[in-house]
């Protein structure tokens, strides 16, 4: 015998919830909708007694799906973020996957970044972990409250340490991509970079190809250095890494007649 979906079982079934009873009407649309879509998709569940009947795989999964809506909608947030979320919220899914399948669902580019402002704000009050976390959030496909979290407690360490609020941020920004060397390299370039009036991209990027070169190998990548960048400034920085890395291999300082054969091969 069919097991055909009613109004009653719809209401009993919404009782069974802990949840407020605004969102009636939201659960009745939800199992509806399921009902609706199984009847179509899966017209024989409803003759098969060894298979659950659709009325009670609707109502089950409008349970599950309430599960994740209501807590959005507690939050503040609109119906299009709360039901995309809770429609791509299933077990084995990484939850920051669904959060970003609702923000892209907002076709209107001010409330998708409002929407934004919520779930963030939800998370944290530090304006830091704000800034960054909305950065991530967009910017990489990884989990961005993880990586938010390691940012800021390396860029506050760095800060700790004495550090300018831009070595700071350079170091945090890499500190999962590079090993710990790397990041020195990396952000005393992106701060010199940027003390010489390089834009956010320039910087990064001179703090890439100077790390570029330290990982492949500082006389091997010179030439390349040098046709990129120009400035004494710059050839001053390379050097010193230079310099470094020849005190480092060779276990004694540099003379300075070496000191100044490798400045004439920089310098010209």
């Amino acid at each position: 015998m069919k097991k055909l979906l009613t109004d009653n079982m719809i209401k009993a079934a919404f009782d069974e919830l802990p949840v407020d009873g605004k969102y009636f009407d939201k659960f009745k649309e939800e199992v509806e909708r399921c009902y609706s879509e199984l009847k179509q998709g899966c017209p024989e569940d409803d003759d098969d007694p060894e298979e659950e009947n659709n009325a009670d795989a609707s109502i089950r999964l409008t349970k599950e799906f309430m599960e994740y809506y209501v807590p959005e909608k507690e939050k503040g947030h609109g119906d299009v973020w709360a039901e995309t979320y809770a429609r791509s919220s299933m077990p084995g899914i990484e939850e920051y996957l669904s959060y970003r399948e609702a923000y892209y669902a907002i076709e209107d580019r001010e409330e998708r970044e409002k929407e934004l402002d919520i779930h963030v704000a939800c998370m944290s009050d530090d304006p830091l972990f704000i800034k960054r976390f909305k950065f991530l959030f967009t910017e990489t496909l990884n989990d961005p409250k993880e990586f938010t979290e390691s940012y800021c407690n390396e860029y506050r360490r760095m800060i700790a340490l004495g550090k300018s609020e831009t070595y700071a941020h350079a170091y945090a920004d890499h500190h999962d991509e590079y090993k710990e060397s790397f990041c020195v390299f990396y952000s005393q370039a992106y701060e010199l970079a940027k003390e010489h009036g390089m834009s956010d991209s320039e910087a990064y990027c001179f703090g890439d190809t100077c790390t570029e070169a330290v990982d492949q190998g500082l006389w091997v990548e010179k030439d390349q250095f040098l046709e990129r960048y120009h400035e004494d400034w710059q050839k001053e920085f390379y050097f010193t890494l230079m310099k470094q890395d020849f005190e480092e291999t060779e276990h004694r300082k540099m003379t300075p007649l070496e000191e100044q054969e490798f400045r004439k091969d920089l310098f010209g």
